[in-house]
């Protein structure tokens, strides 16, 4: 049984994001379909597969994203004993966090005294802690630790968020088409022939790092499962500038993150990007001054969060960090009625 102890203050980065429009007008999932903003991936695969179909009330757990709604991954979380909780699993967030609104479930208040630093993707602020005996999500076990505590948009509708402090050593994966996730001991071992295998670099902690390139611009990306939509750094929107290379469809936008603060963007549509042997055309980014980039040290060459409106397409989406690698699964969709509405995805 693996159990972590932690205690006192810590400075946590958490790369969940929440996008808004222009003028603060919400954008939801469902105002893209049929419009040229983007919308979800279609990916196709040399190899056929069966399709599963969602049960009546929907997939609970590793929710694929599609022309209605951006999917999310979902996490079983038990705590002090109780729940389960429903906890949204994000491979850029450094620690775990706790929604306010669970703290009535629990029977617990924070403690405003004892305040964390929290770093999102366009700003910071300091969020009251709150103590727990044991949190469990698989084969991941906490024991007496400080939780912080926040409220906003990119909590709603779930209990937390399960950040990847303590999955040294583990694998969890999320197969979109069965709605299930595992967190497990890895036994590294190798992944299916249908899989594409990317290797990763670890950065800030456990955040997944990989080599990828948009258009003929080398970029580093973070595996990004906590934010809905794929956003750019202004050193890749300079390089594909200078590169001469088209960004199309470009559109004003604004970022705001778990913190609430708010920053202003670009939304375009970007050249080829290369992941592995994955290949990813019509893929649209938003670009801006986002702060996670310097706290990554990322700010002065290209670089990218990849979000869920790409990997919540996938059949299965698997993280050995024993291994130090992510293995995609791609699922072939039916064509939608309008190619261009769709981003698509294709392994060589």
């Amino acid at each position: 049984m693996r159990r972590h102890a932690m205690s006192g203050a810590v400075r946590i980065c958490l790369a969940t994001s929440f996008w808004l429009g222009n003028g603060a007008t919400s954008f939801s999932a469902s105002q893209f379909a049929g419009s040229n903003l983007p919308t979800p991936a279609r990916l196709a695969h040399v190899a056929t597969s069966v399709s599963a179909t969602s049960t009546d009330e929907g997939p609970q757990y590793a929710v694929s994203t599609r022309l209605d709604r951006i999917g999310r991954i979902i996490a079983p979380v038990m705590i002090n004993g109780r729940g389960p909780f429903r906890f949204m699993l994000d491979t850029g967030a450094t620690r775990t966090v706790l929604a306010e609104s669970t703290l009535a479930k629990l029977d617990r208040t924070a403690d405003p005294h004892a305040c964390v630093s929290i770093s999102g993707v366009t700003g910071s602020e300091l969020a009251a802690a709150v103590h727990i005996d044991t949190l469990d999500a698989g084969d991941l076990h906490f024991r007496d630790l400080s939780l912080p505590v926040l409220t906003g948009p990119v909590l709603d509708g779930i209990d937390g968020i399960l950040g990847m402090d303590g999955f040294d050593g583990l694998r969890l994966s999320a197969d979109f088409i069965k709605d299930r996730i595992t967190i497990s001991r890895s036994r590294a071992e190798r992944p299916g022939l249908r899989f594409s295998t990317v290797h990763v670099e670890f950065v800030s902690g456990r955040l997944l790092m990989i080599d990828v390139q948009v258009g003929r611009v080398p970029v580093k990306a973070i595996i990004d499962t906590g934010g809905p939509r794929t956003i750019g750094n202004e050193a890749l929107l300079a390089a594909l500038i200078k590169g001469r290379q088209h960004i199309a469809q470009s559109l004003q936008t604004s970022v705001v993150d778990a913190t609430q603060v708010s920053r202003p963007g670009m939304m375009g549509r970007v050249p080829v990007l290369r992941l592995g042997s994955a290949t990813i055309e019509n893929l649209d980014v938003t670009f801006g001054d986002f702060a996670i980039f310097s706290k990554w040290g990322l700010e002065n060459e290209p670089a990218l969060l990849i979000g869920m409106d790409v990997l919540g397409t996938l059949a299965d989406l698997t993280v050995d960090y024993r291994r130090k690698e992510v293995d995609l699964q791609p699922r072939p969709l039916e064509r939608p009625v309008s190619q261009k509405q769709w981003h698509s995805l294709t392994y060589r």
